[in-house]
């Protein structure tokens, strides 16, 4: 027992050495991400730990559905609309289909446009599902149209320092639009690395709820009688493969056209990352990439417990 209270504390010295040795340049050349962009920063500080290609302008249609919480958010904070408010999944317009196509990822659910769904029911299939149905009957609800909340939208995006090649279009998930052409930009929602970071930090700062709603394993359409579960993998509560230990928001997406994109947060011991790939080849892909960014930040600025387990899974 004496020897082996010996052998843990040599273990522990060991570590704390390699940690306290270890050169910035080792860490700076991790960890290896496949996407078509990826940041890390720093939730409390804004400060960016980790970047690749985080000011190139890229296809994130999905992106769009997190300004849609925040505005939903906020019209429901002013009183301008209601959690019980009845909400017409078609809008007041004649739709000739009998139902709206559903998304074609996992979240995807079928609703009728005559359907008439409580405003915190489709909320929370966007906030936990993705639902584009739910997105587009929100943006038409909240905003008078899909139009008008559009230019809210972009007009949000500039109020919080969003750059000016961010563009936002609602429901855009759904829509099929021209491939961009070498050099030009992408004809949907579009925007940087940096610019999905500044807007996930500034509504988890404005409406930290969003998090206890973004990390809810599965929600209800009670008129419906339909279930989804929550796409978000790097949830802890589903123990899965792709769990992260800390992570409790903001959500994942995904798009064969435009590439799979995660927009994440973890804590751990008070202290908040938060993690943006962009245009990953695969769901995989965009899970092990904010996983290895998430360690990367850790071993670089977590508690000493912290660094040497997320330093010694980055080995």
């Amino acid at each position: 027992m004496k020897n082996g209270g010996i052998w843990k504390k040599s273990i522990l010295i060991v570590i704390a050495v390699l940690l306290l040795l270890i050169p910035q340049q080792l860490l700076a050349s991790r960890p290896k991400v496949e996407a078509a962009a990826a940041v890390l920063i720093d939730a409390q500080t804004g400060e960016i730990l980790w970047q690749a290609e985080g000011d190139r302008v890229v296809a994130a249609p999905a992106m769009a559905q997190l300004m849609t919480e925040w505005l939903v958010l906020d019209a429901v904070r002013g009183g301008h609309v209601d959690w019980e408010d009845s909400v017409r999944v078609g809008g007041d317009e004649k739709v000739a289909q009998a139902s709206l196509k559903p998304n074609s990822g996992k979240g995807g659910i079928s609703l009728r446009a005559d359907d008439q769904i409580p405003l915190n029911e489709l909320f929370m299939g966007l906030a936990v599902s993705s639902s584009n149905e739910a997105e587009q009957a929100l943006a038409r609800y909240t905003g008078g149209s899909e139009e008008s909340f559009a230019w809210m939208m972009n007009e949000k995006a500039r109020r919080i320092g969003m750059s000016s090649s961010t563009l936002f279009k609602p429901g855009d998930t759904t829509k099929v639009s021209a491939p961009s052409t070498e050099g030009s930009l992408p004809n949907g929602s579009r925007m940087t690395a940096k610019d999905a970071a500044v807007l996930c930090r500034a509504l988890i700062e404005e409406h930290p709820e969003v998090l206890r709603m973004s990390s809810v394993t599965q929600t209800e359409i009670s008129s419906r009688g339909i279930y989804m579960m929550n796409t978000n993998a790097m949830l802890p509560e589903f123990a899965g493969p792709h769990a992260y230990r800390g992570m409790d928001g903001l959500k994942v997406y995904g798009s064969e056209k435009e590439g799979y994109s995660v927009a994440g947060t973890a804590q751990r011991d008070g202290h908040r990352l938060i993690v943006v790939i962009l245009g990953a080849d695969s769901q995989q892909k965009s899970f092990q990439a904010a996983g290895r960014l998430l360690d990367y930040g850790y071993a670089r600025s977590g508690s000493f417990a912290e660094r040497a387990t997320s330093w010694l899974k980055l080995v």
